[in-house]
């Protein structure tokens, strides 16, 4: 019934606030988004819309996409961006990106390709905790850094059990470090993460470049090692093992002639074909125009978003994948969330409310005895994997990204180590189980309270913060 109450409540509000805004609109604010600095009237506008995004997000009051849409909406509504500016995220490369590839990695599962993949590699398993620990946050790094988060984690999770079943290891013991390897593997590619892809578009939208493919792995490699270990080692035992919780045994995965499309004879050789090609033409993207200067203009003007576009067309043409499964694929909560909030961007740019929020903590690095690059970047990494925790990581970084991106113009250095930190510190939700959908989809069959997050998570937490905030200047200068 409160539950109820407050949502009833937050929806009036909403609604007032709705009713207001004719009334409310700056004079000075940035006039049909034509770039001009706005006024502080503008800047506390831009402020509230962020901290009424942040209590939503955090309390889900309505629902996260509905928050994701409501903040472009209340922007073009208040004139501080315009229509156009404020639904761009929409045609964003790499939003798109990001769908396409939910359509390519899916096709894996379809097909049974990630299954079966999956049930190899953790076959080689020695039997004991240790070892099978291991193992199975290997196979589920590598594959989150090309796939799917959640779709990683849905597929180890019957396989993790029956190795369980087999072992006579507890399952609890097993699934919480698989959940959180997807999160350390998608710190490892461009695609791993929708953060990643969220700092890559504030990156190139501000600078005109942006990260490779696997230069997120400068970082997230040591990162994930560490994770690994630390899992393996001490992390596992911090997990009471008590009763499990209950869990259905998926039937076997279905072959490439069945679940991708009825007319796909060698579908499953098609997709890894498919998924191969893509991925490769996405590393090696940079490395054309080294190796073919003559045609470097042509690799150039290639965006990544083509390739996959290209696989996703080759995929419908071969039958693997049909239109339907292709858009039951696609997380769209993602989509909406990571669009939306990219609405964020010009308006904190053009009110100079990201300014404001950047000088602000530039005075508080300040006022710490270390350096100001440092010092920035830490507290840019701690905000981005304290606040990660209680809130969707894509509306994390969706949120810090502009101001990492404006601290680093005031102060004068290179954006790259402060949006690096935004986005691998993203991926450090290990202490709740909403940090993250993996870690939320194993709440139920491991049988873990909160409080079991908690204890195996946050020494892990702690040990993240730390590389990222010694590591990220050693491969991102200032």
């Amino acid at each position: 019934m409160g539950g109820a109450a407050f949502r009833y409540g937050t929806l009036f509000l909403l609604l007032l606030l709705i009713a207001v805004v004719p009334w409310s609109t700056p004079s000075a604010a940035a006039s049909e988004g034509d770039g001009t600095s706005g006024n502080d009237t503008g800047i506390y506008l831009v402020l509230g819309i962020l901290l009424l995004a942040a209590v939503l997000f955090l309390t889900e009051a309505i629902p996260i996409v509905a928050t994701a849409m409501l903040v472009p909406s209340l922007l073009v509504m208040l004139r501080l961006v315009t229509f156009e500016e404020a639904f761009a995220g929409f045609a964003d490369r790499w939003v798109l990106l990001f769908l396409f590839m939910f359509i390519i990695g899916d096709s894996l599962f379809q097909t049974g390709i990630a299954d079966r993949m999956g049930r190899s590699m953790v076959r080689h398993a020695s039997g004991k905790e240790r070892g099978l620990v291991v193992h199975i946050m290997l196979v589920a790094g590598v594959m989150s850094a090309f796939l799917s988060n959640t779709g990683t984690a849905a597929c180890l999770l019957p396989i993790t059990v029956a190795v369980s079943r087999s072992s006579g290891v507890p399952l609890r013991r097993l699934l919480l470090p698989m959940a959180f390897a997807t999160s350390l593997g998608g710190s490892l590619t461009v695609i791993g993460t929708p953060p990643n892809g969220i700092v890559q578009s504030t990156y190139e939208g501000m600078t005109g470049t942006n990260f490779g493919f696997f230069e997120y792995a400068k970082v997230g490699i040591f990162v994930f090692a560490a994770g690994m270990l630390f899992l393996a080692l001490l992390g596992r035992r911090l997990i009471p093992a008590g009763a499990d919780g209950g869990v259905e045994e998926r039937s076997e995965p279905v072959d490439g002639s069945a679940s991708g499309g009825e007319g796909a004879p060698g579908g499953a050789r098609i997709a890894a074909a498919v998924f191969l090609l893509v991925v490769f033409s996405m590393a090696m993207a940079p490395v054309w125009p080294k190796l073919f200067p003559s045609v470097s203009g042509y690799f150039g003007g290639i965006p990544l978003t083509a390739y996959a576009v290209i696989g996703v067309v080759v995929l419908f043409v071969t039958r693997v994948m049909t239109v339907e499964k292709a858009f039951a694929a696609v997380d769209w909560r993602t989509i909406f969330l990571f669009a939306g909030m990219l609405s964020l961007k010009p308006a904190l740019l053009n009110t100079g409310a990201a300014d404001f929020m950047a000088g602000g903590m530039i005075g508080f690095a300040g006022s710490l005895h270390l350096s100001p690059d440092h010092a920035t970047l830490a507290m840019l990494v701690l905000a981005s994997a304290v606040v990660t925790n209680f809130m969707s990581n894509t509306a994390t970084a969706a949120l810090l990204a502009p101001v990492a991106m404006e601290v680093a113009v005031l102060m004068g250095c290179s954006p790259a180590p402060l949006l690096m930190g935004v986005a691998l510190g993203c991926s450090a939700c290990f202490l709740t189980p909403v940090a993250t959908p993996p870690n939320t989809l194993v709440l139920g069959p491991g049988g873990y309270s909160f409080g079991d997050y908690l204890r195996a998570g946050w020494i892990l937490q702690m040990i993240v913060i730390a590389l990222l905030i010694v590591l990220i200047p050693f491969f991102f200068p200032f």
